[in-house]
């Protein structure tokens, strides 16, 4: 937040910087001169220059924001996907990971993508059931995609 009021003081201040501060000059007699004609169109078209970097800016910093509040979004997710694995006693000593992405847009599902290995398939359902079921609280509209491979020699070297 201060970065942007820092931002926002700058281009105040540039924008101040940038004005012409000569006097209006009062031609006798009658119509205004090339001269003045002249400063007119170059100070309105400088208004209208920041103006539209301001508004580019402007966009560009709410961009940010949706995109920070998603990211902090996808780590509540993943947090409690990873919790739920870790509460588990049968998953507990598993390499298993579960990684979330929230879109920038809303409307669209948030994905979890859970990796890792278990000795069994009936293990990588429970798994696979534990996620969606955590997901499925925290978002209406969740995708899981997995990447748990299953390898029973695992049984044989946790023994």
């Amino acid at each position: 937040m201060q970065t942007m009021n820092r931002l926002r003081g700058a281009l105040v201040t540039s924008a101040l910087a940038a004005w012409p501060m000569t006097g209006w000059a009062q031609v006798p007699g009658g119509a205004p001169s090339d001269a003045t004609q002249s400063g007119a169109v170059t100070t309105v078209a400088v208004i209208a220059t920041l103006v539209g970097v301001l508004v580019v800016l402007g966009a560009f910093i709410k961009f940010l924001d949706l995109k920070r509040k998603r990211e902090g979004e996808a780590v509540v997710v993943q947090a409690r996907i990873s919790d739920a694995i870790l509460r588990d006693a049968r998953l507990f000593s598993l390499p298993i990971t579960p990684t979330a992405r929230v879109p920038l847009w809303k409307g669209t599902p948030v994905t979890v993508e859970v990796a890792g290995q278990v000795p069994s398939d009936d293990l990588r359902q429970v798994v696979l059931r534990l996620v969606e079921r955590e997901a499925s609280q925290l978002a209406a509209d969740v995708r899981v995609e997995s990447r748990i491979g299953v390898v029973p020699s695992m049984v044989r070297q946790s023994a």
